[in-house]
């Protein structure tokens, strides 16, 4: 099964951005036993790539991706690790044909419809739409998506999104998914409290797009 196959099927992927001060094995187990059989650690500390390198070998069936990737050496390292997919928050020519000639699930992240002009025409087909939240949620989305029906894109919207927030943009047809770090809040993570975390993905499970 392709890994977009697999999205299609997680309704919400989590986002992990902080490493620091969890324990990222715990995490990957709640989340797995919560019914979310996927992770995306941004690399945005030092630890991430500890951690996603130590998660990929306890847990070889977890869908686990890296974001935040800004640099081809990085999907390097990705590819080496063995993980399944990778995200940045823009556009960069350079990252993208890396990812296509490795044949790698990638996400690049776009606001704009110039951006998204750029990544469509490209032939990329999965994209981010990154921060969605705060530039204005769905509406926009709906209204930077309008022009480019023609393309069969992959979109997935991350950025400020909240659980109940998540069933609105699963009906939008192109919505292959809906990042969220709501499932591993700081909080949380402070207290160790991975049941907490099981019983958020259990939630997230449940908000599966119908027909899937």
């Amino acid at each position: 099964m392709s890994v977009l196959d697999r999205l299609k099927g997680i309704p919400v992927l989590p986002i992990l951005n902080r490493v620091d001060a969890c324990n990222p094995l715990k995490i990957a187990e709640a989340l797995m036993k919560g019914g979310i059989g996927a992770l995306e650690i941004t690399l945005r500390e030092q630890g991430a790539q500890s951690a996603l390198t130590t998660i990929r070998k306890e847990f070889p069936d977890l869908l686990l991706g890296a974001g935040s990737l800004t640099e081809t050496d990085q999907i390097n390292w990705l590819l080496d690790q063995g993980l399944d997919f990778g995200v940045s928050p823009g556009w960069q020519p350079d990252l993208w044909e890396k990812a296509q000639s490795n044949e790698l699930c990638y996400f690049p992240g776009v606001l704009t419809p110039t951006e998204l002009s750029n990544v469509l025409s490209s032939g990329c087909r999965t994209v981010k739409i990154f921060p969605i939240e705060p530039v204005g949620g769905l509406s926009y989305f709906r209204a930077l998506t309008a022009p480019f029906q023609q393309f069969t894109a992959h979109y997935l919207p991350t950025g400020g999104i909240g659980e109940s927030q998540v069933s609105a943009y699963l009906d939008e047809q192109q919505v292959i998914s809906v990042g969220g770090s709501w499932i591993t809040p700081k909080e949380l993570i402070q207290k160790k409290d991975y049941p907490a975390m099981k019983r958020l993905a259990q939630r997230a499970k449940k908000l599966l797009h119908h027909g899937v």
